[in-house]
């Protein structure tokens, strides 16, 4: 066996070894950048995130103190929406009847 055929070899060893490493990286990335379906909060606010339909849905907003005469409805499409800070709202869930109880 050569000298450039040896060189070539381990060449293509690390390359290999690169793309593989490269690969894992791409696929693990960390679960705080996927994508959350529904409603979440962090310490910036309350979101809901509307991931399945490519058309709007409604929700139901549910604001924090003063029973359901403070909750409202609201129309989201497939991004994310800020509804408030955490200490403004308690929930939000899809509603399937597309009618507003509230």
């Amino acid at each position: 066996m050569t000298a450039m055929t040896q060189i070539g070899r381990k060449v293509a060893g690390a390359v290999l070894t690169l793309a593989a490493t490269a690969t894992t990286l791409l696929v693990a990335a960390p679960a705080s950048q996927a994508a959350v379906c529904g409603f979440w909060e962090n310490h910036a606010g309350a979101y809901y995130e509307h991931c399945n339909a490519p058309k709007a849905i409604l929700i139901r907003v549910d604001r924090a103190g003063g029973g359901v005469e403070n909750d409202y409805c609201r129309l989201v499409t497939k991004t994310r929406t800020y509804l408030g800070t955490p200490a403004q709202i308690d929930h939000a869930y899809y509603i399937s009847s597309g009618i507003c109880p509230v």
